[in-house]
Formats: C-alpha cells, sequence, structure tokens
C-alpha cells in the first residue's frame, strides 16, 4: 500500500490519478453542500456551480462513486466532520477548521467581505467600526470565526444566506458578512447591496472527514491537481465567472 509521502509524490502524474482511482473504486462518498451561488446551487434539478462542477469532475477523474446532497451549511459540516465517507464544498480552509478534515484544494481563491444594504446610511472607515455594528451571517459559517477574530459583538445567526441578505434588506442587521464571489453572484441576480470592506482572503476547498479513507482523498487530490494542469479547473471557473 502506498505511503502517504509516495501518494503526494505522485499527485501531479496521470498514472497516479489511474493507480488511485484503482483502489478508491469501492468507496462511496457522501458529498454536502449548500446553496451558495456561484460556487454550488441547483439548477434544473442538478446540482452545479464553480466548486460543484470541479468536485463531479474530481470524482469522475478519481473514479470514486458518491451522491450529492444540497442541505443547510450547518448540518452539512457538521456531518462531514463526524461521519465516514462524508465531505462538504465548498468549505473555507481556515486554522481553525484546519485539524478537523482532509483537505483536497484549492478549488478557489476568494475573500471574506462587508456587505450593506444599496443607499443604506451606514458608514464605516475601517474594521473597528465595523465591528461595532449589527451584522450577520449563518450558523456553522466560517465567517462566525472571522468575525470572532476581528471583534464583531453583534452577530446574527440564520440558518442561509437568504435569510441573512432578507433581514440586511429589511433593515434588521446593519451589516452581512460573506465572500466575495457570493457578494458578486448576488449583484448579478438583482439583489441591492453594496460592498463595504474586505476582511480577509481565502481558499475554498473540499474538506473530508478524518476517517474517510486518506488513500481516497489523495485520489480526489491527485484528480484535482491533473485538473489544474490541464486547465480544466481554469475554464470550469471561466464559466461562472
Amino acid at each position: 500500500m502506498k505511503t502517504f509521502a509516495a501518494l503526494k509524490s505522485c499527485v501531479a502524474s496521470a498514472a497516479c490519478v489511474i493507480a488511485l482511482a484503482t483502489s478508491a473504486s469501492a468507496v462511496e462518498l457522501k458529498l454536502l453542500t449548500e446553496d451558495y451561488a456561484p460556487l454550488n446551487f441547483e439548477q434544473g434539478g442538478q446540482i452545479v456551480g464553480l466548486g460543484a462542477d470541479q468536485v463531479v469532475e474530481m470524482m469522475s477523474r478519481a473514479g470514486v462513486a458518491y451522491d450529492m446532497e444540497l442541505t443547510q451549511w450547518s448540518r452539512a459540516i457538521n456531518l462531514a466532520e463526524k461521519k465516514p465517507d462524508t465531505c462538504v464544498f465548498s468549505t473555507t480552509h481556515t486554522a481553525e477548521r484546519d485539524p478537523n478534515f482532509q483537505w483536497v484544494e484549492p478549488l478557489a481563491a476568494d475573500r471574506t467581505v462587508l456587505v450593506k444594504a444599496k443607499g443604506s446610511d451606514v458608514a464605516v472607515a475601517d474594521v473597528a467600526a465595523a465591528a461595532a455594528l449589527r451584522t450577520g451571517t449563518q450558523t456553522g459559517d466560517y465567517t462566525v470565526g472571522v468575525l470572532e477574530e476581528n471583534g464583531f459583538g453583534k452577530v446574527d445567526l440564520s440558518p442561509t444566506p437568504e435569510t441573512t441578505i432578507k433581514k440586511l434588506l429589511a433593515g434588521r442587521i446593519d451589516l452581512m458578512v460573506t465572500s466575495q464571489s457570493f457578494f458578486e453572484a448576488s449583484i448579478a441576480a438583482g439583489v441591492e447591496i453594496e460592498e463595504v470592506l474586505v476582511l480577509s482572503e481565502t481558499i475554498m476547498s473540499v474538506a473530508c472527514s478524518k476517517s474517510t479513507d486518506s488513500a481516497v482523498v489523495a485520489s480526489l487530490q491527485a484528480a484535482l491537481q491533473s485538473m489544474i494542469d490541464d486547465g480544466t479547473q481554469a475554464d470550469i471557473q471561466a464559466k461562472y465567472n
């Protein structure tokens, strides 16, 4: 059986993808995600998006069977942390989350931003000023930790990003923290919000439970690397940008 070091050394080769796929073929992964365009969303009865399309291609190249489900983020990430053969995407890789999962990355680079309702009189010069305002996000989202790290004391939690946006537009909260990709997708959909500040740079990933077979995770990383090398990842990203 290949050691982890050997698996890492062959990550960029097509032969490695084939070899790892053979050992991974008997496993079926449960893949969990949320409705968070443009990374993951439902369209025509299928889960698609900048992250989802990459994950589907990774599964095909690695020869791994899977079942994909769209659900609330708090449920998705909790199950992926606890259950074997379970992964969640598109997940922000943070220092807090790092030891709790096995990681396949990068799906994309992103930024964490603060937004407000368009035309709102909310005005902040810096993060310290923003930290005093009512700021919304979702239960279990990585942004909860970002807000805590930056001293935000009035954090409002909702089950979905859509609920947070409704609160923002209704004036129930002053700010919303989200990814720039979600912010841009919302603008494109006609949601009247505008960017206030950038809080951090982020990497979006697939996070698999620690009890998921490491050889399977390595096969997914090898598949993703092959997609980066042959330009498939760039093509998928361009489709949604």
